[in-house]
């Protein structure tokens, strides 16, 4: 009887070690399976938000890759004939070129629109002429002109096109020191020197070969208002330019 007792009570003991142990290692397995997952989600979720911060990073850095100031410099050439018109475009001869010097400033309001100053310097050349009149070898005028303007391009200029049009209006004023000039019946005619202020308006383009930097053409009719004194030598004229802008960085312009 008494080993029949202890066979039970030892077969019990097993039997009860048995389970214990079976939920103890279901326990310590959907404990496991519980942490393993965490810090799966964990890692997924920060590898997204890092994902994610990153690509916002780097849109922003395409797409915010300047500012808002723009500085360019470059040449420019003038035609004064009295009968010069757009299709002399790729014609020189009317252009003016003597001392062609060009500098301009430009703030971007937004991403199409923005607001400039320009200085142009140049030199009218003997042999052109300047409303019939041909300029003298021994008296080749100053040109100068400051001009105002607001500029509208046509495609967003913060984005990645290259090939950024625009059309351009505004207003200047311009000093042509005095000269001498030959009419067609080849008598010398003495021209005082000429001020006055024009309405200009234009097209240009310009071309991004580096997120800072572009070639910059523009072609400008301006229309001189014939007020005050010496009002037959205001003449309307066109000026060409071509040059190079540098865009200022600023990754915060949107």
């Amino acid at each position: 009887m008494t080993k029949t007792n202890l066979c039970v009570f030892t077969t019990c003991l097993v039997m009860c070690f048995s389970i214990a142990k079976a939920q103890n290692d279901s326990i310590t397995e959907k404990a496991n399976k519980y942490v393993y997952n965490s810090l799966m989600d964990s890692n997924f979720k920060q590898g997204k938000s890092a994902s994610h911060v990153e690509t916002k990073a780097t849109s922003e850095t395409d797409v915010n890759y300047s500012g808002n100031w723009m500085l360019g410099a470059g040449i420019n050439m003038i035609e004064d004939s009295g009968h010069q018109s757009f299709g002399d475009f790729f014609s020189f001869k009317h252009k003016n070129s003597g001392n062609p010097f060009m500098v301009h400033v430009e703030y971007l309001i937004n991403s199409q629109f923005s607001v400039s100053t320009t200085l142009l310097l140049n030199k009218y050349q003997s042999g052109k002429e300047v409303q019939g009149l041909t300029i003298q070898s021994a008296s080749e005028p100053s040109y100068f002109a400051t001009d105002v303007a607001v500029t509208y391009y046509v495609l967003d200029i913060s984005s990645k096109h290259k090939f950024t049009p625009y059309a351009t209006a505004g207003t200047g004023y311009r000093h042509i020191s005095n000269y001498s000039a030959a009419n067609q019946a080849n008598v010398l005619v003495e021209i005082p020197k000429t001020r006055d202020i024009t309405l200009n308006a234009g097209l240009g383009a310009a071309y991004w070969f580096h997120k800072n930097w572009a070639l910059n053409m523009s072609y400008i009719a301006k229309f001189s208002l014939k007020a005050g004194a010496n009002k037959n030598n205001k003449t309307n004229h066109l000026v060409s330019s071509l040059g190079v802008i540098y865009r200022l960085h600023n990754k915060n312009f949107e």
